[in-house]
C-alpha cells in the first residue's frame, strides 16, 4: 500500500507546483523506489525469521506443544503447515505412549537448514536438508526436503473416522516420507469404556490384497472410559489410499474392537 500512497502524494505535489496533473504514465520517483526496496527487504526479513522459527519448532521433537507453536509461522492449509502438524502429531503420540524422541540438531546451511537426529543409539537415520522455503504474506507455505516437495505425500483430511464398540478412531495425518518412503499415519483414539488397543499389531491393507504389519507403533495401549490417545504407525514402502486396521478389546474382552480406518 505504501507505494500507492506515495504516488498519490507525488501527483498532488506536482499539481500544486505546476497546475497540471501528471502524465498518464509516470516513472517511479526515487522516493518510491527506495520505499519499494524497503518494503521488499522487510518482507524478506519476515520470511527468513518465520522460516528460522518454523525449523526450530520442527526440531523440538521431544516437546510436542513447542512444535505446535511453530504453526503460527506457516500459512493455514499449506504444505508447510501440514508437514509440521504431522510431525507434531507423531511427537504427541510418542509422548502419550510414555516415550519421547530427543530434539533434532539444526545447522544453518547456504541453502537452508540441515536437520539431524541427536547423537545416540537410536540415531540411525540420516540428516535431511530443508530449504527453498516459499511464503505468502510473510508466512511459510512450502519447502523442499532433500530437494523434493513433501506436499504430494501429505494428508490432513477432516471427518475421516471409524467406530467399533465405542472406540472411535479419527485420522489426523498421513505422510509418505520423501527420504525413506515410509508411510506414517497418525490417529486419535477415544473410547466410551475401558479398552485395550493392539497398536503393535496394527496392519495396513493396500494394493491388491496386500497387508503389511506396522514396523513401529506408538501411543497408549490402555485407555480408561472417556480417555483418548494419539497414536502413530509406520509402514515401510506403503502409500496413502489404503486402510489402517487396529484391533483391541473392551474390559475383560467383553467385546472385540476392530477398527478399519481409510487413509485417504
Amino acid at each position: 500500500m505504501m507505494p500507492t500512497r506515495l504516488t498519490v502524494a507525488a501527483a498532488l505535489a506536482l499539481l500544486v507546483a505546476t497546475g497540471h496533473g501528471p502524465a498518464q504514465e509516470t516513472a517511479p520517483t526515487s522516493v518510491e523506489k527506495r520505499s519499494e526496496r524497503a518494503l521488499a527487504s522487510t518482507d524478506r526479513e519476515a520470511e527468513e525469521e518465520n522460516a528460522a522459527a518454523y525449523v526450530a519448532a520442527l526440531a523440538r521433537t521431544g516437546e510436542p506443544e513447542r512444535m505446535r507453536e511453530g504453526l503460527e509461522r506457516a500459512a493455514e492449509g499449506s504444505t508447510a503447515h501440514t508437514y509440521l502438524t504431522h510431525h507434531a502429531a507423531v511427537a504427541r503420540a510418542r509422548a502419550d505412549g510414555g516415550g519421547s524422541a530427543p530434539d533434532i540438531e539444526v545447522e544453518r546451511t547456504g541453502d537452508g537448514y540441515e536437520l539431524c537426529p541427536a547423537p545416540g543409539p537410536a540415531s540411525d537415520r540420516a540428516c535431511a536438508a530443508h530449504g527453498d522455503f516459499t511464503a505468502r504474506d510473510g508466512l511459510i507455505t512450502g519447502l523442499l526436503v532433500e530437494g523434493r516437495d513433501p506436499g504430494p505425500g501429505l494428508l490432513a483430511p477432516e471427518g475421516v473416522e471409524f467406530e467399533s464398540e465405542g472406540v472411535r478412531a479419527t485420522l489426523l495425518t498421513a505422510y509418505q516420507s520423501v527420504t525413506d518412503k515410509s508411510l506414517v499415519v497418525t490417529v486419535e483414539f477415544t473410547t466410551d469404556d475401558n479398552a485395550s488397543l493392539g497398536l503393535p499389531h496394527a496392519t495396513y491393507e493396500h494394493g491388491e490384497g496386500r497387508e503389511d504389519q506396522a514396523q513401529e507403533a506408538v501411543g497408549r495401549y490402555e485407555l480408561d472410559a472417556g480417555e483418548s490417545t494419539r497414536a502413530a504407525f509406520s509402514f515401510p514402502g506403503a502409500t496413502p489410499g489404503g486402510t489402517l486396521r487396529v484391533g483391541g478389546c473392551l474390559e475383560e474382552c467383553s467385546a472385540l474392537v476392530d477398527v478399519a480406518l481409510p487413509v485417504e
